[in-house]
Formats: C-alpha cells, sequence, structure tokens
C-alpha cells in the first residue's frame, strides 16, 4: 500500500495492549501481534508463527515472549525463536523459525511504529510542542472503510465546512475563502484568510505531521484537537481522536471539559464520516479522474509528498515536486534496501494550484 516509508506511523493508543495479554492489530496492510515483555515494554511481530501458520494473538503471553496456541514455540521481541517444546529444551535455537519483527516506541500514550530501513539511531517520534506539557486529554477512535489518505485530506479541506458542518463548527463559515498552505520540512500547514486580521497571515492552522498525525487548536488557544490517522489496509483507517484542554486550578474539571467536547466532536465526525465513505476508497496519489481548484491547495501537496516519500529512499535527491515513474509503475512502500539519502527539509516551494493546473500526479 502506497505510505511514506523511513516514518514513524501512531498505531495505537498504548492502552490498548495490555500487559500479560497479545493484542491483535492490522496496521500498513500486515497483521500483527503486539504484547509487552518482561520490562513492560511493547513488542511486536507478524501474527503468524512461521511454523504452521497459526495467528500468535490466539496464544498467550509468557516469560516475556510470545507463545504460540497451536505447538507451544515462543518467540521473543527480536523475532527469534527461542523455544520449540517438540525438540526438547538443550536443541539449538532454529534460525530458520525467526520471524519478523519491528521497532517501536511508546510516546505521548500512543504506540508508534517504525516504517522503513533499520538504522542504528532512530529520529524522534514525530509530535506537537505545544501539547507536551500543561494539558489534560481524552478521546475516542472511529474506523473507516476508505484509504487513510481519504481521511486526511478530509482535514486538509476547509471547504467543506459549511456544507457537511453546517449545524455544527460550519456554521457561519463563509463558503468563499483563500486558502494557504505551505511545506515546512515534515509537515503541512494549512489555514484561510481572517477578513478581521491581517490578510493571509495565520490566525487559526491546522498541521499535519507526517507519517500520519494532525491538530488543530481552538478556543484561544486553550484547546486542541488532535488526530492519528492509522493506515488498517488499502481500504481501511482507524482514526484516533483526541481533545486536548489546559489544566484548570480545579482538578477534574479540564478531563471533564474534554469528556464533554468528545460528545460533540463524535457528531462532527458522523457528519464526515456519512460523505467520506462515498468516495473512491483507494490511495489518491492516482486519483487522474479528480480535478482541483485553489482550495484544495493542501490536499494537492499532501498528494505530492506523499508520493515523493513513498519512492525508495535512494530517489529522493531532487525537489519535492518528484513524479511518479514514467512507466507508470507502483513504487514500492516496503522497507528499502536502497542506500538511505535524507530528503530535503527547506519549505517547500511549489506554487499554488490553479484550477486549469490541476494538481494531481501522472505516471
Amino acid at each position: 500500500m502506497r505510505v511514506p516509508i523511513d516514518s514513524w506511523y501512531a498505531i495505537l493508543e498504548a492502552k490498548e495492549v495490555r500487559r500479560g495479554k497479545p493484542h491483535a492489530a492490522r496496521r500498513l496492510g500486515l497483521d500483527l501481534v503486539l504484547w509487552r515483555d518482561a520490562d513492560t515494554v511493547v513488542r511486536a511481530v507478524t501474527d503468524r508463527c512461521p511454523h504452521r501458520g497459526t495467528a500468535l494473538s490466539a496464544g498467550r503471553v509468557r516469560d516475556g515472549c510470545i507463545e504460540c496456541p497451536f505447538h507451544g514455540f515462543r518467540f521473543d521481541g527480536d523475532g527469534a525463536c527461542v523455544k520449540v517444546p517438540c525438540n526438547g529444551p538443550d536443541a539449538q535455537r532454529p534460525r530458520h523459525l525467526a520471524t519478523r519483527s519491528f521497532v517501536l516506541r511508546e510516546e505521548h500514550g500512543l504506540v508508534w511504529l517504525w516504517w522503513g530501513e533499520a538504522r542504528a539511531e532512530y529520529p524522534p517520534v514525530p509530535w506537537f510542542p505545544e501539547l507536551e506539557v500543561g494539558y489534560e486529554h481524552s478521546g475516542f477512535t472511529v474506523d473507516s472503510e476508505v484509504n487513510w489518505m481519504r481521511n486526511v485530506e478530509n482535514q486538509l479541506d476547509w471547504a467543506h465546512l459549511p456544507f457537511i458542518h453546517g449545524t455544527t463548527i460550519g456554521s457561519g463559515f463563509n463558503p468563499q475563502i483563500k486558502v494557504h498552505s505551505r511545506v515546512q520540512d515534515d509537515r503541512i500547514i494549512t489555514w484561510v484568510d481572517d477578513p478581521q486580521g491581517a490578510r493571509g497571515q495565520p490566525t487559526v492552522a491546522t498541521t499535519f505531521a507526517f507519517a500520519n498525525i494532525w491538530h488543530l487548536p481552538f478556543g484561544g488557544q486553550r484547546m486542541s484537537g488532535f488526530i492519528a490517522f492509522a493506515p488498517v489496509d488499502e481500504t481501511h483507517t482507524r482514526m484516533y481522536f483526541r481533545t486536548y484542554t489546559r489544566r484548570l486550578l480545579v482538578p477534574g474539571i479540564a478531563k471533564a471539559v474534554c469528556t464533554v467536547m468528545d460528545l460533540f466532536n463524535r457528531v462532527v465526525v458522523r457528519q464526515d464520516t456519512r460523505v467520506v465513505a462515498t468516495q473512491p476508497p483507494g490511495e489518491t496519489t492516482q486519483a487522474h479522474d479528480e480535478r482541483l481548484v485553489q482550495a484544495d491547495l493542501p490536499i494537492a501537496q499532501f498528494r505530492k509528498e506523499v508520493a515523493r516519500r513513498s519512492l525508495p529512499r535512494a530517489t529522493l535527491r531532487g525537489p519535492s515536486r518528484a513524479a511518479v515513474p514514467s512507466d507508470g509503475t507502483e513504487p514500492s512502500t516496503e522497507p528499502s534496501t536502497q542506500p538511505s539519502t535524507k530528503p530535503s527539509t527547506k519549505p517547500s516551494t511549489q506554487p499554488e494550484i490553479s484550477p486549469v493546473d490541476p494538481p494531481v500526479l501522472t505516471g
């Protein structure tokens, strides 16, 4: 499936992986089993025993390892088979029974998976510094039957607010807008002109941080919305919604405010998903039949960045307007075996896209 490589992905709420219990999850087109080892560190391997194909998630956690329910084979967090009961306690560890493992981090109450080449040191997980301290949060999850890109694009879309959300967050929103957006390092920042402020200056801006998290401050910077778009497979996404509220003097009030906002946000999300579910469910970098307009500028930038970041890392030497290969082949999103080349961190100089210059990629 089409996803940026050499990136961290928020894939689960950390509380979903409980101590002593395997947790099955499909992410990035793969079936995974996650568990906590003897040190409570979250681990993950492919959810298939390499012996006879049984789901390891149907087994149990023993001595910090995941144990297959079929024959008791055990696998550690690095994917090594450390026990084969039928071979006896003194048998050598069979290397041919090793399974694929994944590099994980647990930060900000989320489990993050590294999708890309192994390296001696990994970059920090992406985050929004303004949410680091001083906030309480609560949240909920929503499953969507469209590709993760469709769901991200919905949150980069200003023009839909007065139509889909006319009774909620879009009430009073002027349908005639000028949308601004820029690509800066690993982020897309987008805003609209505020007639009451300095023209073209962001008063309220949404930010998408690659690979899959989004942030919107509101309520005079006292509150923030957050979404992690966990790719399940080509046509499914699990979205983790959070509301952040600054801590108040009275303990518990901020958490209560978040809980109330979650109820409101569920209504808003239902308005979105009802319409987004009617779109073609696959990824959008090859959506040649869609004709974008100026208000779709951040969506055009997002599609181009996903296409660029999905290519094998050795090809990422040019400007951010890199195109799909001319032969029309689908670039691999499996971890690359090519030498690693760091992508440019300079802000994009892409011009704003006009309706007569459709910003869809062509193969």
